[in-house]
């Protein structure tokens, strides 16, 4: 499922208001007996004044950039972002490596953060259940593979955590799954529930036989 790009403009502000505004203040503060408070009144309307002025002539820089819209929600496509950037990492070791232990692992993981991605952009409700899989889970396993890809020598200590992580993929490919499966819980609900009411609707009706055992 991919995203809707969309333009978002950024204005970044820019310092010279303030920078007027003190300039002003200093240079009233040199000329003027700035301790009495009628002058420092005024001083600081002039600052303000100037601080206007040059806000207005110096709006700040405005930046135009296209952003990939999945949820609607930013910090939740920020993390779809992130997500999808790992899943085409993931792909990627799948295809170089010769283990196909490694590849049905990681084509599992894949498979399974897919469709998690597609219930939080479908379903809002999911959101709190995905918020670990996207702040930790995917982090975690992102810098596990880092380590596994890397050329980290052929030391022993290396080579075990290697061989961890090897077999950890395995877990990792069930534990998503089963993440991936709880998503649709509240969906399950629902198609059973719609079930139910239609086939006491259809009976009610005589459209289909009241003998017919009900949907489990």
């Amino acid at each position: 499922m991919n995203g809707t790009q969309k333009n978002k403009t950024i204005t970044h502000p820019t310092a010279m208001p303030y920078y007027a505004a003190g300039a002003i203040f200093l240079v009233w503060a040199l000329i003027t007996p700035i301790y009495k408070f009628a002058f420092f009144l005024i001083g600081i309307s002039l600052s303000a004044a100037a601080w206007l002025l040059a806000k207005r002539f110096f709006p700040g820089r405005v930046e135009t950039i296209t952003v990939e819209e999945y949820s609607g929600d930013e910090e939740m496509d920020r993390q779809i972002k992130s997500a999808r950037e790992l899943m085409a990492r993931i792909a990627l070791i799948s295809k170089e490596t010769p283990d196909e232990a490694i590849r049905e692992a990681l084509a599992s993981i894949n498979a399974s953060a897919e469709r998690i991605i597609e219930d939080v952009v479908r379903d809002a409700t999911g959101r709190n259940d995905a918020y670990t899989f996207f702040s930790y889970y995917l982090p975690t396993l992102d810098k596990l593979l880092s380590f596994y890809t890397a050329d980290v020598g052929a030391g022993e200590n290396a080579l075990k955590s290697k061989a961890r992580i090897k077999n950890s993929l395995s877990m990792v490919a069930s534990a998503f799954e089963k993440q991936a499966d709880n998503m649709y819980k509240n969906e399950a609900m629902d198609i059973k529930t719609d079930i139910a009411v239609m086939e006491t609707m259809l009976r009610s009706e005589g459209l289909i036989d009241k003998n017919t055992t009900k949907s489990v």
